[in-house]
């Protein structure tokens, strides 16, 4: 098979997002494909002392609601992912973690472009630190095995959090964490 990439053109710049295009041509046909880029992110899976889960519920302007979520944004100019993960921690959850780890880096799909950081956060301590958002968060200490059913349930609706919880208990499962 040949393939063919042509220049990367961008079509829109928002605040967040940037949306470009190219031709690809392969085996003599043409088409055109996108990808959205943002800033890489990073989302945090913290633990409080007694091993909950710190899951927020937040209002968010998509979905028109309050939904379960965990700590995350993106990493701001000049930041690492550890720095980002403990300054979004920080303001969504109120928290600073002694101890922070990084589990994997994801990219969403291979037209969505930008690489999220997961980290797991324990030994909590209290460290507020104002934010951006439009509503206030509510942190709610859950046990791992409610937020994997919350998961599995789809209580927990976005597919990225879900999974990241899963995976986690997963990974404590079969021994492929540590702290």
């Amino acid at each position: 098979m040949r393939v063919k990439y042509g220049k990367l053109k961008t079509v829109f710049t928002g605040k967040i997002f940037t949306v470009k295009q190219r031709p690809v041509e392969t085996s003599g046909v043409q088409r055109t494909f996108e990808y959205c880029l943002r800033p890489n992110s990073v989302t945090i899976l913290p633990f409080d002392a007694q091993g909950r889960l710190l899951l927020i519920n937040e209002y968010r302007h998509g979905s028109r609601r309050n939904v379960w979520f965990l700590p995350a944004g993106r990493i701001d100019k000049g930041e690492n992912s550890v720095k980002a993960a403990r300054r979004e921690l920080r303001e969504e959850a109120g928290f600073d973690a002694e101890t922070i780890k990084l589990l994997y880096v994801k990219s969403p799909s291979n037209t969505l472009l930008w690489k999220i950081n997961v980290f797991a956060a324990k030994d909590l301590r209290a460290a507020p630190l104002k934010g951006d958002e439009d509503a206030p968060i509510k942190v709610v200490p859950t046990s791992l095995s409610k937020a994997v059913k919350m998961a599995l349930s789809g209580e927990i609706e976005n597919e990225f959090i879900a999974y990241n919880i899963i995976r986690f208990d997963y990974m404590i499962k079969h021994g492929q964490w540590r702290w």
